[in-house]
């Protein structure tokens, strides 16, 4: 969506206006809370010790947890992590998050004598998606609660088994799909439910796009720009790389690009927008307020190529999808990795007005059958009511005076929901393990149909936990 500088004032002040009325009767509550986040989410402070836990995989994803904890929650007592070059991110990382205190984390690097220290309480899993599976239910299975990155698991069926895991034993299990806890989302569900607004939604356009090319570079299709295709640091040299069941140093560093250990686009980026999407649709479809079992698509069908990059990479490098859901709403997603003009996001279409969420940022609104730069005052037969209480709806909208900003992008939300929950039992993680399978399901059948080039219907049974059918072949 291409908006100039007023096009973006006018929408995102279009989109304050119909979330302060739309949030009126919650801001009371607002008051006790220690964050907007916290109370919208259903949790509070901690009533107890912070919970003990640990990191294993301090990549990419493991170090945005580190940068996400709150110690008045989560007390990081060990880390893991085989490749050197990740665990001297990681100590930066703590240092500049935890000052002192950070020479108190231990690096452990073999995670199965992580798993067997009973003082932790909690695992936090950013292993390579291949290992999801084992890690975490090995981690439940010895009496450790846990929260998994997404996606959930490599197959349906590891899926299905960790969410039997977490039943058998009891122990919580949540899974990274930041969106169900991005503040920035339960405010944009907020507006899009009330057909008043936005009207009769008939399709959502999802994208990400990014530009692996530095530009369309010469010599870029061997993967130089693409920040998937990195070069082994000098320091992971000397991994014994066959000791942990990787065929080669390449595979191990760029385990995202082979298709034995990663699930290409669709699991490391569409995962995250098909499950903002499924949340949307819940309440456009009849969902109650906050709720955040997804719709799931009743079919998908879709194309994935290798067009551009040279480099041997076994996953796509550009995909497109199609998928009908009920009423005939149609969703469509993209993923490119030579533009980024669009960057990412969602954009809600509906007949009286468009919401656009992009780069988990920024939220707009604009009304049909007027110009973008036209200013509009969403809800005039309601905006007269009095506000039911003195605290202010510009700290709401805006963010400012609390903790949370509409950008969070949720990391620190799901890790301090989990540890409350582990402290005052008796909930549920927003995104538990079967909530998160029906996230797999979508994102693995999207890559058969897109690498099979053809329409395929989605069988309840696939979303079932207590059902062995998968749609993964063999």
């Amino acid at each position: 969506m291409l908006l100039n500088e007023q096009q973006r004032q006018v929408g995102k002040d279009n989109f304050s206006d119909a979330l302060r009325i739309s949030r009126r009767a919650l801001l009371p509550g607002l008051v006790a809370a220690p964050s907007a986040a916290a109370f919208y989410f259903g949790y509070d402070r901690m009533k107890g010790d912070p919970v003990r836990a640990a990191l294993i995989g301090t990549g990419g994803q493991g170090r945005s947890h580190i940068d996400s904890l709150n110690p008045d929650y989560i007390r990081l007592v060990a880390i893991s992590d085989i490749r050197p070059s990740n665990q001297k991110k990681a100590r930066i990382s703590l240092e500049a998050k935890l000052g002192s205190q950070a020479r108190d984390v231990q690096l452990i690097e073999d995670y199965h004598k992580v798993l067997d220290r009973k003082d932790i309480e909690m695992v936090i899993v950013a292993l390579p998606l291949h290992l999801h599976a084992a890690a975490s239910i090995e981690a439940m299975e010895k009496g450790k609660h846990v929260l998994c990155e997404k996606l959930m698991a490599k197959t349906v069926a590891d899926c299905k088994k960790m969410a039997r895991a977490a039943r058998g034993t009891g122990k919580l299990l949540s899974i990274g799909h930041q969106r169900h806890y991005s503040y920035l989302y339960a405010n944009a569900l907020q507006v899009v439910k009330q057909k008043d607004i936005v009207g009769d939604v008939r399709h959502i356009r999802a994208f990400w796009h990014r530009n692996q090319t530095g530009g369309g570079k010469p010599g870029a299709e061997k993967g130089d720009f693409d920040t998937w295709f990195v070069k082994v640091p000098a320091e992971d040299k000397q991994v014994d790389y066959g000791k942990h069941g990787y065929k080669s140093l390449d595979e191990l560093v760029r385990w995202r690009l082979s298709s034995r250990t990663g699930a290409g686009l669709m699991a490391e980026l569409g995962s995250h927008q098909l499950d903002a999407c499924s949340i949307l649709l819940s309440a456009i479809l009849g969902g109650k307020s906050g709720q955040t079992h997804p719709a799931h698509p009743a079919a998908v069908a879709g194309v994935g190529v290798n067009s551009y990059f040279t480099d041997g990479r076994e996953v796509e490098d550009h995909i497109f999808l199609t998928y009908e859901y009920p009423n005939d709403i149609v969703v469509t997603y993209s993923s490119l990795t030579t533009n980024e003009l669009d960057t990412y996001g969602e954009q809600v279409m509906g007949t009286r007005g468009t919401l656009a969420i992009l780069s988990e940022r920024d939220v707009y609104l604009f009304k049909e059958k007027t110009l973008k730069d036209t200013r509009i005052t969403w809800t005039e037969r309601r905006i007269s009511q009095p506000v039911a209480t003195s605290t202010s709806t510009v700290a709401w909208t805006s963010g400012a005076g609390v903790q949370d900003t509409l950008a969070s992008r949720g990391y620190r939300e799901e890790q301090e929901h989990l540890a409350y929950l582990i402290r005052h039992p008796g909930g549920q993680p927003r995104c538990n393990g079967e909530v998160a399978l029906v996230d797999s399901v979508v994102t693995l059948v999207s890559n058969l149909a897109a690498r099979e080039r053809r329409r395929i219907v989605f069988k309840p049974s696939w979303f079932d936990v207590n059902s062995d059918d998968v749609p993964e072949k063999g």
